[in-house]
């Protein structure tokens, strides 16, 4: 990288800001607003359950979109390091990665009555599906965030996305409560996986106006096949510290997957609410999101992502004691607020953090590593969380799971130097 083609990618970078920023807020943020119409954590739980689906797959729910995300990047990653342009892959497989959700309402609707267990496959495999399509090129996706947004950027971009796409859910938690009462059982929840099509449609249209830059420049990485990047990855983990107590501690946080699946459930089984409760839960889930947005957007980018990430954890740990000992309806729709001010604050502080601890040359594999590892973590949690409630029915169970899984993710990230105070060569 020379320093004329530094000074270049900079100039060009500036150049196109307001437009980049404004067209990723937009797109991103009707995209994962849509996705708010089958609120993992809520929506999606209830729809397997009302279907007959196991234990083990209703706690499954919450993370199928982030499994599908897990794997493919790891074989990816290798090739993605030798492209120069990242928007045409990002653009192919966004096509297929919104197919899902079409197929998915189109079998809610038209096939329960009569194959009632093809239908449930179908719905449950949708956001696995999307998953694992968008990783095949997530990581093209955030280096391309890397070439048009700056690093001091990044927090509040992540956050102006989200503040829309909460907006946007707080009117799915009223859409969805009177679409769950005018069309009871799987049919409604059809009308929502078709709602979340029509908004990722929409989103695609949009992304398509990204101006691509050519910052920042690396040097290519031509001579790496699949087998040599896949040996190498033990040895990051490894060799750089830092990245090790980022890793360990971002995977911890997945504690929260052992008491969320059945929060929503438990709540209804207290409070004795129809399904169309969801949405109260939903809409007090996204106005939390909209104050945890703006708090982790204005820290993100003032301090980095650490600070942001100890703060979520925190409010997840609260959210899981409290969970534990709910039995009114105001302190439900306190829960899920601030579980949805934990949960988006956590998503902006672990992409930012994500996106600055990478050295440059091998981001691609570091982003990939960490969505690797991540995954048998995951599992592992919803394991743990469909044992324990099949076993036992035992909200406060599952919260003690939690708990120790988040206190142990803050010892580690307790040990992490903020990348942004310490900057070696990001």
């Amino acid at each position: 990288m020379t320093e004329h083609s530094l000074e270049a990618g900079q100039s060009e970078l500036r150049q196109f800001l307001g437009r980049n920023y404004l067209v990723h807020s937009i797109e991103g943020g009707l995209y994962i607003g849509g996705l708010a119409f089958i609120a993992a954590n809520t929506v999606l739980p209830r729809m397997v359950e009302i279907l007959h689906g196991p234990a083990w797959v209703v706690s499954l729910m919450p993370i199928m979109m982030a499994l599908g995300f897990g794997f493919p990047p790891i074989l990816t990653a290798h090739r993605i390091e030798k492209l120069q342009r990242m928007k045409p892959i990002v653009m192919v497989t966004g096509v297929f990665q919104r197919l899902p959700f079409l197929f998915a309402a189109l079998g809610l609707m038209m096939l329960t009555e009569q194959y009632r267990i093809l239908a449930l496959i179908i719905a449950v495999f949708a956001p696995f599906i999307s998953g694992a399509v968008g990783g095949l090129s997530v990581t093209a996706w955030q280096e391309l965030i890397i070439k048009t947004i700056p690093t001091n950027r990044r927090s509040s971009l992540f956050a102006t996305r989200l503040i829309i796409s909460t907006s946007i859910g707080l009117a799915a938690g009223g859409t969805i409560a009177a679409i769950l009462d005018d069309y009871p059982g799987t049919y409604g929840y059809g009308i929502l996986f078709l709602i979340a099509f029509g908004f990722s449609v929409i989103s695609y249209a949009i992304f398509s106006l990204v101006r691509e830059t050519n910052f920042p420049m690396r040097n290519m990485l031509s001579k790496v096949n699949l087998r040599e990047n896949l040996r190498k990855m033990p040895g990051i983990i490894k060799q750089d510290r830092q990245f090790r107590y980022f890793l360990v501690s971002r995977t911890l946080i997945n504690g929260i997957f052992i008491v969320m699946p059945f929060m929503a459930i438990h709540a209804l089984r207290v409070l004795e609410k129809p399904d169309s409760f969801l949405g109260n839960l939903v809409a007090a889930q996204m106005a939390g999101g909209i104050i945890g947005n703006i708090i982790a957007g204005v820290l993100g980018d003032r301090s980095g992502g650490k600070i942001v990430m100890r703060l979520s954890t925190m409010l997840f740990i609260l959210v899981s004691v409290w969970s534990a000992v709910a039995n009114t309806e105001w302190v439900f729709m306190a829960i899920f607020f601030l579980f949805g001010t934990a949960a988006y604050a956590n998503d902006i502080g672990i992409v930012t953090l994500t996106l600055e601890i990478c050295p440059v040359e091998k981001r691609s594999t570091y982003l990939a590593l960490i969505a690797f590892v991540n995954l048998p973590v995951q599992l592992g949690c919803s394991l743990v969380s469909a044992v324990a409630w099949t076993l036992t029915q035992n909200l406060p169970l599952l919260s003690l799971f939690t708990i120790v899984f988040l206190v142990l993710s803050t010892i580690f990230l307790a040990q992490l130097q903020e990348p942004r105070k310490n900057p070696v060569l990001r």
